[in-house]
C-alpha cells in the first residue's frame, strides 16, 4: 500500500507512522500516483474541488488501498454535503488505520452528519483508549452519547473526565444539563454547590444554583442564595437582574422594578442589555400607565449614563413617538444619527417623523444625507422626492424619485407611492404625458388604490381631458372609500365638467357641507348652482369661499362679474 498526506504539518506528523513504501506498485504507477496526489492537494487548497476530486479518484484507481486518498475524498464529499459518500470513505480509511486519529475523527464527523451518534461514540471510545490523556476525546465521547440520548453514559464520561483531569466549570455545567435530563435534582444541587466551592467569589455560580431552585419551585432556597450573591458581589448588575427575574416569577412587581432600576443605574451594565430590557417594555407600556412611567424612567437613566449611545437615544425616541411626543422623538432620532450615521433604521425613523411633522425643510436636508450614506436604498430618495415636491422644487423632487425607483424591489406599496408622487410632481410642472404615465403605472401596481384613482381623475378633470376615464376612476374611488369628502368633491366636479349639473349638485352639495368649511369645495358648489340658474345662491357661496380664503384664481372675477366665466 502506498500512502501520502497533504494535510498541515501538524496533521502530517500524526500520520508519519502510518506511511508505508510503495511496495507492489511499479515505478511508473508510483510516479503517476504521487503526481496526481500532490496535484489533487494543490487544487483542493485553491478551492478547485471538482478537479481535486478527479485527481484523487485517479489515485484510487492506481492504488485502491490508499487510506490517505480515501481520507481526502471523504473530506471533499463531506464538504460538499454528500454524506453517504463521505461516510463510505471515512469508514474505510478509519478501518484501514485504526490508530490514525485524523482518520478516526473524519469517520466520527461523517457518522455525526448522518446522525449516527452512538456509532460515533464507539469510534471516540477507540480514540480514548488509544489516547487516554487527550481530554478533547473524552469530551467528544460524552457529547456523542448525549446526542444519541444515552444520558447515563454521557454523564459517566464527564464524571470520569473530571476525576482524571480535575474539576472545571464546563465539565460541571455539562453534567448538570445531563442530570436535569435524568431528573436527578438532588445530584444537580450537589454539582452546583461543588462549582461554588471551586470559586466562592464567582457570583455567576451562585446564580446557577438560585435559578435551579427557582426552576424546581424551591423559592426560599432561591432567595437565600440570592442573598449570598449580594454578599459576594453586591454591585454586580447581573445579580440584580437575576433577582428581578426571581421577583417576576413571584409576581412581585414592586421588587421586580426595584431590582431592574438598580441594575440600570449601574454604568457597568452593558448598553445592549439595557436596550433589550427597554425593548421588552415597549409593548408592556401599552398595558397600563405604570409600565409606561417605568419605561420612561429607565430611558432617562440610560440617557444620563450613556449619552453617547445611538441605540439608547433611538429607543427613547421610539417611546416618545409611541406617546405621541413627535417633536421630542424627532430630536432624539436626530441625536442618534449624529452619534452613529450607519444605522439605517434610525435614519428611516427620523425621515418618517419629519414627514409627519411636515418639516419638509429638515426632511430635504436629512434625506439628502441619507441618500449619500445609503445610495442603494430607495427610502431616502423617496423622502427627498416628497420633501422637494412639498417645497415646490418639483424638478429636484422628480430627479430623486426617478433615481430612487430603480432600487425598489419586491415592495409594491413603496413602488405605488413612487409612481403616485411622480404623477403629482409631473402634473405640477404641466408635463401631463409623464404625469398620466406615472398614474397609469401606479394603477398597474394596484388598480384599486383610492387615492391614486381620485388624484388622477381630478387632474384630468381640471384639464377637461379624458373625462369619461376620469368619471370611471372617480366613481371607483368613492366605491372604495364612500365617505371621503375630497373624493366626493372630485366626482361632483367631473360630473360638472361633463355637463351633468343636477347630478353634480348632489355630490358637490354633500362635499361642501361635510366637516369644516373649505373654500375650494364651496366655490365648486357655487359654480354648479350658477349652471342650474341659482345665481344668487351661487354668488353667496363664492363670497363665502372668498371669506374663508384659498379659492381658485378666478374667484374674485366670479364675484365681481356675478357670473361664471367658462
Amino acid at each position: 500500500m502506498f500512502t501520502l498526506s497533504c494535510k498541515t504539518n501538524k496533521q502530517t506528523s500524526k500520520t508519519e507512522e502510518s506511511k508505508s513504501n510503495a511496495k507492489g506498485l511499479p515505478e511508473e504507477a508510483q510516479v503517476n500516483f504521487t503526481f496526481n496526489f500532490i496535484e489533487g492537494c494543490k487544487e483542493r487548497m485553491k478551492g478547485n474541488i471538482e478537479i481535486a476530486e478527479n485527481r484523487f479518484k485517479e489515485c484510487l484507481r492506481i492504488d485502491p488501498t490508499s487510506a490517505a486518498v480515501k481520507y481526502e475524498l471523504g473530506n471533499i464529499y463531506r464538504f460538499n454535503g454528500l454524506y453517504d459518500n463521505a461516510l463510505k470513505y471515512g469508514k474505510e480509511c478509519a478501518n484501514d488505520e485504526p490508530k490514525n486519529e485524523w482518520y478516526q475523527l473524519l469517520y466520527i464527523e461523517c457518522l455525526h452528519n448522518k446522525r449516527q451518534y452512538l456509532q460515533a461514540a464507539e469510534v471516540y471510545a477507540r480514540l480514548v483508549k488509544n489516547y487516554p490523556n487527550r481530554p478533547e476525546f473524552h469530551e467528544g465521547l460524552a457529547a456523542e452519547y448525549m446526542y444519541g440520548g444515552n444520558y447515563e453514559k454521557s454523564y459517566k464520561t464527564y464524571d470520569d473526565l473530571e476525576k482524571k483531569f480535575g474539576q472545571n466549570e464546563a465539565f460541571t455545567l455539562n453534567k448538570v444539563k445531563l442530570l436535569k435530563q435524568l431528573k436527578k435534582n438532588d445530584a444537580v444541587e450537589i454539582e452546583l454547590k461543588k462549582l461554588i466551592q471551586l470559586n466562592k467569589t464567582e457570583a455567576r455560580y451562585y446564580t446557577y444554583l438560585a435559578e435551579f431552585y427557582q426552576e424546581t419551585g424551591q423559592n426560599e432556597k432561591a432567595m437565600d442564595t440570592y442573598k449570598e450573591i449580594l454578599k459576594v458581589d453586591p454591585k454586580n448588575p447581573m445579580v440584580h437582574l437575576a433577582l428581578a427575574d426571581y421577583y417576576k416569577s413571584q409576581n412581585d412587581k414592586e421588587n421586580f422594578y426595584k431590582e431592574v432600576k438598580i441594575a440600570f443605574e449601574n454604568p457597568d451594565l452593558d448598553i445592549d442589555t439595557k436596550v433589550k430590557i427597554l425593548a421588552s417594555y415597549y409593548e408592556l407600556s401599552d398595558v397600563n400607565e405604570t409600565y409606561k412611567q417605568q419605561a420612561f424612567e429607565l430611558c432617562e437613566i440610560a440617557i444620563k449614563l450613556h449619552s453617547t449611545s445611538a441605540d439608547v437615544h433611538s429607543i427613547y425616541a421610539d417611546f416618545l413617538l409611541k406617546d405621541k411626543k413627535t417633536k421630542e422623538a424627532h430630536d432624539e432620532y436626530l441625536k442618534a444619527t449624529k452619534i452613529d450615521k450607519n444605522q439605517f433604521s434610525i435614519w428611516s425613523q427620523l425621515m418618517y417623523v419629519e414627514s409627519e411633522l411636515n418639516d419638509y425643510a429638515s426632511l430635504e436636508i436629512n434625506s439628502s444625507e441619507a441618500m449619500d450614506l445609503f445610495p442603494n436604498n430607495p427610502i431616502p430618495y423617496f423622502f427627498n422626492g416628497v420633501a422637494n415636491i412639498q417645497l415646490k422644487k418639483y424638478e429636484k423632487g422628480i430627479e430623486s424619485l426617478e433615481d430612487g425607483i430603480e432600487f425598489v424591489f419586491d415592495n409594491k406599496p413603496l413602488l405605488l407611492e413612487y409612481y403616485s408622487n411622480l404623477g403629482n410632481a409631473y402634473n405640477a410642472i404641466k408635463n401631463y404625458t409623464k404625469s398620466d404615465k406615472a398614474f397609469d403605472d401606479a394603477l398597474k401596481v394596484n388598480p384599486d388604490d383610492a387615492s391614486v384613482l381620485n388624484n388622477y381623475a381630478y387632474f384630468l378633470s381640471l384639464r377637461k381631458e379624458k373625462l369619461e376615464k376620469a368619471e370611471k376612476f372617480s366613481r371607483r374611488s368613492n366605491e372604495l372609500s364612500p365617505n371621503n369628502r375630497s373624493y366626493i368633491d372630485t366626482y361632483g366636479w367631473i360630473l360638472f365638467q361633463l355637463g351633468k349639473y343636477s347630478e353634480a349638485e348632489t355630490w358637490l352639495s354633500r362635499a361642501a357641507k361635510m366637516g369644516a368649511k373649505n373654500a375650494v369645495l364651496i366655490e365648486h358648489y357655487g359654480d354648479v348652482l350658477y349652471k342650474l340658474d341659482k345665481k344668487e345662491e351661487a354668488l353667496t357661496n363664492w363670497k363665502e369661499a372668498k371669506a374663508i380664503g384659498g379659492g381658485s384664481e378666478y374667484l374674485d372675477k366670479k364675484i365681481a362679474d356675478k357670473k361664471l366665466n367658462d
